[in-house]
C-alpha cells in the first residue's frame, strides 16, 4: 500500500500516511487542513530482502553476459548473486 506525506497546516508538520487510492481521497475530504506533498515514491519491500536475493537464476546468467560485454574496469559495477 503506498505511502502519502502530508503537510498539516495547523501543526506545520508533515505527516504520513499509509493508504489506499480510494482511503486517500476520502482521507482528504476529511482532513481539509492536510495538503498532501508530492514527493519520491516510498518502495516497501517484505522482509528486507533486496531484488537480487529475490531474483532466480536465470537473472545470473543475464547479470554475466552484461558483465562480459563491459570493459573490465566497468565489470565490478554489476552486482551478482
Amino acid at each position: 500500500m503506498p505511502m502519502y506525506d502530508f503537510y498539516n497546516e495547523k501543526t506545520d508538520e508533515v505527516e504520513t500516511h499509509r493508504l489506499s487510492l480510494s482511503e486517500r481521497e476520502q482521507f482528504i475530504k476529511d482532513n481539509p487542513h492536510l495538503k498532501q506533498q508530492i514527493s519520491a515514491p516510498s518502495i516497501v519491500s517484505k522482509g528486507g530482502q533486496g531484488a537480487l536475493s529475490k531474483a532466480g537464476d536465470g537473472w545470473k546468467e543475464v547479470q554475466d553476459k552484461i558483465k562480459s560485454g563491459l570493459p573490465p574496469r566497468l565489470r565490478g559495477n554489476i552486482k551478482t548473486k
